[in-house]
């Protein structure tokens, strides 16, 4: 029996890579650093764009518009789950045994 698996999409294919780098520890730092340098007022009269996409690709809340920009407590409430999320990230540590 010829059972054959179907080949991922290129969309596929990116949304993973997509998340796989979005997982990298580096990445933490500096979306802490572009975080901090948002400032009350950086985006009066214009907006952001917010959009949450879980692993897999399920959307969940679709793009909106958050007019004037990010809050002060959304930024440090984003900042406290990047912090959580990096210190989830490099708290499994391989237990090295010395030899003897």
């Amino acid at each position: 029996m010829d059972i054959k698996k179907k080949k991922p999409t290129k969309d596929e294919l990116r949304r993973k890579i997509l998340e796989l780098e979005a997982q990298l520890i580096h990445v933490y730092h500096f979306a802490d650093q572009y975080l901090s340098a948002i400032k009350p007022g950086s985006y009066t009269g214009s907006g952001v764009l917010l959009q949450l996409t879980a692993i897999g690709g399920r959307e969940i809340i679709p793009p909106v518009m958050i007019k004037d920009g990010l809050s002060v407590d959304t930024i440090a409430a984003i900042r406290r789950d990047l912090v959580r999320s990096y210190e989830n990230k490099i708290e499994f540590k391989p237990s090295i045994q010395k030899e003897k």
